[in-house]
């Protein structure tokens, strides 16, 4: 008594991707420094997952300040899509609750700098910057999430 019903288990869900990255710029008298590229595409069905399309890309340059040639310096962009089928649960609930938003997209441009403090340490602070939050949904408090910015840093110590 009182207990929830067993979940809708769905047979057949799958999800597929796809990543590459290039070299485009190469320092000239080096083996690893220069520009980079990538890209990672991910999709799955939208009748079962929430985010159906997924997609990241950015570009990294390795040595770009002279004397720092194991640091890394990156710029990035990704883009989630909230499937048809989400959107239609929350049409559905907008027509009983007008305050109801519509989940949509997330988009997030990224600045970061990964520096060798030693051979066994790096420091990388991070900064980044969100666009709809969430999907465009609203805080506990009712109020649409605006957009973000998060920074941060993190550490790695190998031993």
């Amino acid at each position: 008594p009182g207990a929830a019903p067993d979940p809708l288990l769905h047979h057949g869900d799958w999800g597929l991707y796809g990543s590459a990255e290039a070299m485009l710029f190469r320092e000239r008298g080096t083996k690893d420094q220069g520009l980079s590229a990538f890209v990672l595409l991910a999709g799955s069905p939208p009748d079962q997952n929430l985010i159906d399309l997924y997609a990241h890309t950015g570009l990294t340059y390795k040595g770009l300040i002279p004397g720092r040639n194991d640091d890394h310096a990156g710029v990035a962009f990704a883009y989630a899509h909230v499937s048809p089928r989400a959107q239609a649960l929350d049409r559905a609930a907008q027509a009983l609750d007008p305050t109801m938003l519509v989940r949509d997209r997330e988009m997030l441009l990224e600045a970061t700098y990964q520096a060798q403090i030693a051979p066994w340490w790096t420091m990388q602070p991070d900064s980044q910057f969100w666009f709809h939050p969430g999907g465009h949904v609203a805080n506990d408090d009712g109020l649409l999430r605006r957009n973000a910015v998060v920074a941060g840093v993190r550490s790695d110590v190998t031993f």
